[in-house]
């Protein structure tokens, strides 16, 4: 393993652990909270470790070698391709009222990690695309 990648999962994990950690303690602690700005506060602490999460990839994709880069670069856009085109296909679907509509947090929460596991998916099918070639 590269040291970039080294440093990547040295990033990595310890920010999904206080992202798992902060998840688990916002979400209790809410039930116990009154007032707007607390209330605000805690539900925007899980926020910080993602915001370290996206700066390590961008760091990874940037100090990669070309080729690396380009199996990202293709990866980004078909795993941003697949959750754009599944959350409007979704969309369009509650537009005909075919499904029933869900409260409106429930769709919002899940569009950042619908596009990260894509992500994940296609990064792994362009990669076995280019090691059969």
């Amino acid at each position: 393993m590269r040291a970039v990648h080294k440093r990547y999962l040295r990033e990595l994990f310890p920010a999904m652990f206080v992202y798992v950690a902060l998840i688990f303690l916002s979400v209790g602690w809410l039930r116990t909270l009154e007032g707007t700005t607390a209330r605000t506060v805690v539900t925007l602490l899980p926020v910080l470790p993602v915001a370290f999460l996206i700066r390590a990839m961008v760091r990874v994709i940037r100090d990669q070698d070309e080729f690396e880069r380009r199996i990202d670069l293709e990866a980004i856009a078909i795993g941003g391709a697949i959750g754009g085109f599944g959350f409007f296909t979704y969309g369009m679907l509650l537009n005909a009222k075919v499904i029933p509509p869900p409260p409106p947090e429930a769709v919002a929460i899940w569009v950042l990690p619908v596009l990260l596991g894509s992500f994940g998916v296609a990064k792994c099918a362009v990669r076995l695309y280019y090691r059969s070639r």
